[in-house]
């Protein structure tokens, strides 16, 4: 009797746990999650939803007004909507993160955490920023990419300037560039299908790559780009480094774009850059923003220029997800050698909207075990019970 008890009780503790242990989001969908939790404009982010419903979006925010910001509409796209902005729980289960251009730096503690999301192996992030044109946070955008890429161990950076293109342009403006897409070799599948070959980057900062500590213009500096970084997308050699915050107003002054040095002042100029690291994991940052700010890049035409915005934005989700889902072979160079798979997924059928955080710490393999053992436990108090 004594036995029967003690079974009866482990079966009744197991049940408890199965009914209080956190449940994967989605099985085997890959988990695509879009910050809003720094004060970013939703423009754009229903096309980028609709890019990906074949996949578990996540959208996260840090309170109720970053949700009143975002149209109802929008909102009941995702499957699933965690507040609290960066935080364990929220990024647990993400393996792509999108951050849109931010208006605010990110918030004590923060940076911590994507550390530690970043150092698990098949994690994507795609980071925003924007130029040092006053507006739209001032050169806040420039300053959290910074802050985040260091602290990940990234050898990319943005520079405290803005980046005028003077013959690829929208409508004659030369802050609306029209970024000519123009991957290296190894990632030339982010061209496919483009007709024109240019994707708006409406008032962009300048990237460049610390090597040895020293920075470098990777498109000029060919020779000296590190094996792991990639170019995506970059501006014509008519274009030319201005400043709009300078220090006198405010503003950071330059670390390597300074526009009165005609050495480094000259284009052509990165404005997307991919970066490889060991255990499957990629950073693509852009010089302007795939959702939120002034204007977005998902465009077709602007100002009758025409663009490639919406199948360049598809290919380069397309290259996260294979990323996220199938890992990448990357050599002791750290280049990849494959990337040619992309992975397709099945659709999603949830569709509706939790405005709590959801924390998912049960992988699948472990839920199945405790599935079994519950089985087994239960067979057990069946036959004693008939005894």
């Amino acid at each position: 009797m004594k036995a029967r008890g003690k079974i009866i009780a482990l079966a009744l503790a197991l049940t408890m746990l199965l009914a209080f242990a956190p449940i994967p989001s989605e099985s085997g969908k890959v988990v695509i999650a879009f910050d809003v939790s720094h004060r970013q404009s939703p423009k754009g982010l229903e096309l980028l939803a609709n890019m990906t419903k074949d996949y578990y979006r996540v959208l996260i925010a840090y309170d109720q007004s970053d949700l009143e910001r975002v149209p109802e509409a929008t909102l009941k796209l995702f499957n699933e909507v965690r507040m609290g902005g960066f935080t364990r729980e929220n990024l647990v289960d993400v393996d792509i993160l999108l951050i849109g251009q931010p208006e605010a730096l990110p918030r004590p503690g923060e940076v911590d955490v994507l550390k530690e999301w970043f150092s698990k192996p098949n994690k994507v992030l795609w980071i925003a920023a924007d130029s040092d044109y006053p507006a739209q946070g001032n050169e806040k955008a420039q300053q959290f990419m910074n802050i985040v890429l260091e602290a990940l161990g990234s050898s990319i950076r943005i520079d405290y300037i803005s980046v005028e293109e003077y013959t690829e342009n929208a409508g004659g403006a030369p802050y609306r560039v029209a970024g000519v897409v123009d991957p290296s070799p190894e990632i030339r599948f982010l061209a496919e299908g483009l007709t024109h070959h240019r994707v708006l980057f409406h008032g962009p900062g300048g990237l460049y790559v610390l090597v040895g500590g020293k920075p470098i213009n990777p498109v000029k500096q060919l020779d000296l780009k590190p094996k792991n970084v990639y170019i995506v997308v970059r501006t014509t050699e008519n274009s030319k480094i201005v400043e709009n915050s300078p220090v006198e107003k405010g503003g950071l002054p330059p670390v390597f774009y300074d526009p009165l040095d005609d050495a480094v002042n000259k284009g052509p100029f990165p404005l997307m850059l991919v970066e490889t690291f060991p255990n499957n994991r990629v950073i693509i940052a852009s010089s302007e923003t795939m959702y939120g700010g002034y204007q977005h890049m998902i465009i077709e035409e602007y100002y009758k220029k025409p663009l490639d915005g919406p199948v360049f934005v598809g290919n380069v989700l397309k290259f996260l997800v294979s990323v996220a889902s199938k890992p990448l072979v990357v050599t002791e160079t750290k280049t990849v050698t494959q990337t040619q798979t992309l992975t397709e997924t099945k659709p999603i059928t949830i569709t509706q909207v939790q405005t709590e955080t959801v924390q998912v710490g049960v992988s699948t393999p472990i839920a199945a075990a405790i599935a079994i053992i519950a089985l087994i436990i239960g067979v057990a108090v069946a036959f004693l019970l008939r005894r």
